[in-house]
This record gives structure tokens, C-alpha cells and sequence, in this order.
């Protein structure tokens, strides 16, 4: 198997992300915007949190309803994916000035997010469950149930990364969902794309997050008091404080969105190159 260039990756991650930033951008400006739209919406109609418990209907008809932003929301991004995917294979070149379509490859794409989403969740929830074992043993030292929980925790790391780091380019390029393909391509080149995916979300998310804290300030992130009662009160507190900036962080994200795209998904797409140099037959497509 050959491996993957942490280097040389990384450095096409980066062209390819500013060096092609406008033909992204026209790609993917007018799903971002319609995404964001529907990020903002629950908190605008009062879907975002769950209404009084004694409100059943309520809170039935708000769960569906954010269930439906959120499937829009994600059909939006694998438009995006594809999109910004076969920019970076080459498969499509020049620049754009919008973008939007809804075809086989938009749904495809769909599907394979989904998938390995609910893969993943059950992952983590299953390496979770698994490390908390010995904090149910009687006499167990707290040390070895922290071990077991960071054992778990490196373990769904593991095979998130090994799952999805390639599905974008697979998808895209052999125009089928084929997570063991996906799979089969990241063995053993597991650390080299840990290392790639910190290279080209850290910087990023180093700068959000220092946005976020001007924004809403260092308390927002601070400990909860031990107290349950005011413990409430400064959540409360902190997500009004939240929903005050929601526009603010919302379009902070917005911009930042196609330099993610393009790292993320350009990095993907070359190290699949690299490990698949023959150019599958793929059919055009805008």
C-alpha cells in the first residue's frame, strides 16, 4: 500500500484552498448561505430549545421540524462536498460564480454522510460504553477508569478517520458509496492523516475559537457552579447570552466555511490521488 506524503498533501491543502479560494467561493456561497439561513431559523421561530416537558405535542412537532433543518442542512453540505471535491480531483476546472444542483452524485453524497454519521455516533457510543467498565467495578482506581475512557475515545478516533477521510473523493471519483473502499484505502496511513486533518482544521478552529471568546467572553466557557439550582440559572444565562450573538457567530462561520471546504476536502482529494493515480471513467457532470 502506498503511503500518503504528510508534506505534500498538506501543501496542496493549502494551495488549492487560497490559490483557488474564488472558484470555491462560487461553488459554495449559495448553500452556505441557505445552510446558514437554516441554522438560524429555530432559534428565530423558538424550535431551538425543546419547549415545557408538559408540552408534548410541542415538543414533537419542534424536534421534527429542527430533524428537517438539519436533512436540508446536510443535502446542502454534500452539494458542497461534491462540488468542492471534484475541483480538487480536477474533474471539474475554471471558475464559478454559483452553484447549485441536485442530482445523483448530490444525493450519493447524502447518503454517504448519513451513513457513516450513524456509524460513527454508534461508534463513539459503543467505545464510550465499553471504557466505562471499570468505573462500574467495585474498588476500581479512578486512574484506570480515566485510561479506559481515553482508550475508547483514541479508539473512535481511529476508525472515524479511517472511515470517512476518503469517502468525499470515492464518491465523487468511482461514483458509488463504498465505505470499505474508503476503508481499505486509509490502512496503514492512519497517523499520516491525523496528521493532515490537524493541519488543516486547527487553524481554523484556533480562530474561531478566539472569535467565539471575544464574542461571549471567557465566563461563557467557564465551570457551572456545583450548586443545581444556580448551576440552572447560569446556563440560562449563558445560552440567552448565545442566542444575542447567534447572528454574529452564524455569519463568522459563513465566511470561514470555504477555506474549510477547500483544506478538508482538497487534502482528501489529493492523498486519494496519490494512493489512485489512474483516473477512473467518470461521467461529466457540471
Amino acid at each position: 500500500m502506498t503511503r500518503i506524503s504528510v508534506a505534500e498533501t498538506i501543501r496542496f491543502a493549502y494551495t488549492f484552498a487560497f490559490g483557488q479560494i474564488g472558484a470555491i467561493i462560487g461553488l459554495v456561497w449559495l448553500p452556505l448561505l441557505i445552510a446558514a439561513l437554516l441554522q438560524f431559523l429555530p432559534y428565530a421561530i423558538g424550535t431551538a430549545y425543546p419547549p415545557d416537558a408538559s408540552n408534548a405535542a410541542g415538543a414533537t412537532g419542534a424536534a421534527l421540524l429542527n430533524l428537517a433543518f438539519v436533512a436540508a442542512t446536510l443535502v446542502l453540505y454534500a452539494m458542497n462536498c461534491v462540488s468542492v471535491t471534484r475541483q480538487a480531483l480536477g474533474l471539474r476546472q475554471g471558475a464559478a460564480t454559483v452553484h447549485f444542483s441536485l442530482g445523483r452524485p448530490e444525493w450519493r453524497m447524502f447518503a454517504a454522510i448519513v451513513i457513516c454519521g450513524l456509524i460513527t455516533v454508534s461508534v463513539l457510543m459503543f467505545c464510550l460504553l465499553v471504557a466505562t467498565i471499570p468505573t462500574r467495578v467495585a474498588g476500581a482506581p479512578d486512574l484506570l477508569g480515566a485510561v479506559a475512557a481515553l482508550a475508547g475515545l483514541c479508539a473512535a478516533v481511529w476508525i472515524t478517520l479511517r472511515l470517512v477521510f476518503f469517502v468525499p473523493p470515492v464518491v465523487v471519483a468511482e461514483e458509488r458509496i463504498d465505505l470499505p473502499r474508503a476503508w481499505m484505502l486509509s490502512r496503514q496511513n492512519f497517523w499520516r492523516i491525523l496528521a493532515i486533518v490537524l493541519a488543516a482544521t486547527v487553524p481554523f478552529l484556533l480562530i474561531q475559537g478566539i472569535v467565539f471568546l471575544i464574542l461571549l467572553g471567557p465566563g461563557f466557557v467557564a465551570p457551572l457552579p456545583t450548586n443545581t439550582a444556580a448551576a440552572a440559572i447560569t446556563l440560562t444565562h449563558r445560552l440567552a447570552l448565545f442566542d444575542r450573538h447567534m447572528p454574529t457567530v452564524i455569519g463568522f462561520a459563513l465566511v470561514l466555511a470555504p477555506f474549510n471546504l477547500g483544506l478538508t476536502l482538497g487534502a482528501s482529494a489529493f492523498a486519494y490521488r496519490a494512493l489512485v493515480p489512474a483516473r477512473p471513467s467518470v461521467r461529466s457532470s457540471a
